[in-house]
């Protein structure tokens, strides 16, 4: 494997290139690159795939671990604008104690006092949000050590928050997140007792205790009534978050004869932002009930959201039209986006190269959107398909795609179309995703 063929598989957390690091004659020939990694982000979300920190500790050890540490370390000594890149880094520090690291626990251990003192001094009277992204970052520390050091952990925590925090602001610095991790790994009858037992001894834990139980007893409002079409169309002002969301309530139930006059409504409707908003749920939530000439007519609107829904309308009622239409598109080079959507929900046999032509004409860049729609589209379309796929566009797929929750799921498609080869097996269970690696662990057993 070249340097370059290493950056490209790290960077995007393939198992292929921890293997190459187990089992190539010099691997600190990619210290550099395994470096950049452990020190930068570059999960592409780690929301939905989870962080890299038992991948990059495994990359780090083999290289040159000890000198990583000591970078790591030195980096989480600062402050942090990226609280992805903490999470991040207090993964590969976890990975690290766990592993007998006491310079990893020490460091974990210290972030931790600095982080609690520093939340002391948040005035939170002054505040425009009531979130922080400090105090999430220290709830995501707080996580790790209860993993890293089980019951004890979390004793100190609770008694730690309840006294230097909660009193100052209970509903700002409780942490639903932490509490419910905790019933995770502890068991919810533990937790109760214990929590019961200490707050009839203090104060500060009694607020605890009831902040917790508040988020345990708390009820939830009873549904909104269904909207009418007359609220519907009422409602419809151009305030989109308010506008789509009584549209799709009301689509979800509604008669055919009222889905009728609400695109009826959006077809005669000229103020393009109310357009949209009563456009929206034939997205997701209901069929456009007339013929696809009104949807392809919008698609040469001047305005790219009504382009886009367009779009979106058509490849939810595939058509001779709009199947020609994505041809063209593709192509053409017009619009390969919209193009390879369209066709994915209109795909045939015979269409399959022309998909994964399309696939590769893309440039995959970071920063961008556009990729991730395409390769999503195009999973989507050879799922939709009989049989197994006739060319190598998954394994393209699972190559190429910067996010590792697709990944999954392309592996998946994989094994369910009869076509994971035995070499991305291998490679998946060294993968950073875990639910990757735990997938490939029940094929192989």
């Amino acid at each position: 494997m070249t340097k370059k063929q290493f950056k490209h598989d790290f960077l995007r957390g393939l198992g292929s290139a921890l293997l190459e690091l187990k089992t190539c004659e010099n691997p600190q020939q990619y210290y550099d690159i395994v470096h950049y990694g452990c020190l930068h982000n570059t999960t592409y979300d780690m929301q939905c795939e989870g962080d890299r920190g038992w991948y990059l500790y495994q990359a780090a050890q083999i290289v040159a671990g000890d000198d990583i540490l000591k970078n790591i370390i030195a980096r989480y000594a600062r402050s942090f604008n990226d609280d992805w890149l903490f999470d991040q880094l207090t993964s590969i520090l976890y990975n690290f104690a766990e592993d007998g690291s006491e310079d990893a626990r020490a460091t974990l251990y210290d972030k931790y006092t600095v982080m609690l003192e520093y939340l002391t001094h948040i005035n939170v009277k002054t505040r425009q949000y009531r979130t922080s992204p400090d105090r999430d970052m220290f709830d995501w520390l707080c996580v790790w050590l209860t993993s890293l050091d089980g019951w004890s952990a979390f004793k100190r925590i609770v008694t730690d928050v309840s006294e230097k925090l909660l009193l100052k602001d209970t509903e700002f610095f409780f942490s639903e997140w932490f509490y419910d991790n905790s019933k995770g790994k502890f068991g919810e009858k533990r937790i109760e007792k214990y929590l019961q037992k200490q707050s009839e001894k203090s104060a500060f834990i009694r607020a605890y205790y009831e902040t917790a139980q508040a988020w345990d007893k708390r009820m939830y409002a009873d549904e909104r009534p269904v909207p009418t079409i007359e609220q519907v169309l009422a409602a419809a002002d151009g305030q989109e978050f308010r506008g789509r969301g009584i549209a799709m309530s009301f689509a979800r139930t509604a008669k055919p004869e009222d889905i009728e006059k609400l695109a009826l409504a959006a077809m005669n409707e000229t103020n393009i932002k109310i357009q949209l908003e009563l456009l929206w749920p034939f997205r997701r939530t209901a069929d456009f009930p007339f013929p696809e000439e009104f949807l392809l007519k919008l698609r040469e609107s001047g305005d790219e959201k009504l382009r886009d829904i367009a779009f979106d309308i058509m490849g939810r009622n595939p058509s001779e039209k709009t199947h020609n239409l994505a041809l063209s598109l593709i192509k053409s080079g017009e619009d390969i986006e919209n193009g390879v959507s369209l066709l994915a929900k209109n795909l045939r046999p015979a269409d399959e190269t022309l998909l994964y032509e399309a696939v590769k004409s893309f440039s995959i860049h970071r920063n961008e959107w556009a990729w991730h729609s395409i390769f999503t589209s195009a999973r989507d379309g050879i799922e939709a398909m009989r049989g197994k796929p006739k060319t190598d566009i998954l394994e393209y797929l699972y190559r190429y795609t910067l996010c590792g929750s697709c990944r999954e799921w392309i592996v998946r498609l994989m094994h369910k179309k009869k076509v994971l080869p035995e070499k991305i097996l291998q490679e998946c269970r060294f993968d950073s995703n875990s639910d990757i690696r735990e997938f490939a662990a029940r094929i192989k057993s």
